[in-house]
């Protein structure tokens, strides 16, 4: 979030300075004051993107502590896996009964969704736990 963010106030200051510098450059007579005002204007601008640093680095501070306390119960560290072995569940339950009475076929329009599952599934896993052991075997080696 903070990429965007940032660049959206860098790209807007960097366009209003020069447009202020322009102005500047038509009022002002004296190199040394145009100068001046111009170190004063970026000076300002600098101030104005350090603030919105600090304001999303508190953000991303505050979404990190309730992250911590969402984890600290039991309950609230349950939710996703229980609620994802609900849904596979369930879909396990209609795509099996599912018009399966006397003989057992699975109805073509399951097929995708099945396939899609499982991809995600596979690539979920192994990717997820190919990309942190990666990553440990890269902070062991420093």
């Amino acid at each position: 979030m903070s990429n965007w963010f940032t660049s959206l106030f860098s790209s807007g200051a960097a366009s209003l300075v020069d447009s202020v510098g322009s102005a500047i450059d038509s009022l002002v007579t004296s190199d040394e004051e145009r100068l001046q005002l111009k170190n004063e204007l970026n000076a300002q601008i600098h101030a104005f993107k350090n603030s919105q640093l600090e304001a999303q680095a508190k953000y991303d501070k505050e979404i990190t502590e309730r992250w911590k306390s969402d984890n600290e119960h039991t309950f609230t560290r349950l939710v996703r896996p229980i609620s994802f072995s609900f849904v596979l569940f369930l879909f396990a339950c209609i795509v099996l009964f599912d018009g399966n009475i006397g003989t057992f076929s699975i109805n073509p329009a399951y097929i995708p969704v099945i396939e899609g599952l499982l991809y995600t599934m596979v690539i979920a896993y192994f990717g997820s736990r190919g990309a942190e052991k990666l990553t440990k075997t890269i902070k062991n080696n420093q």
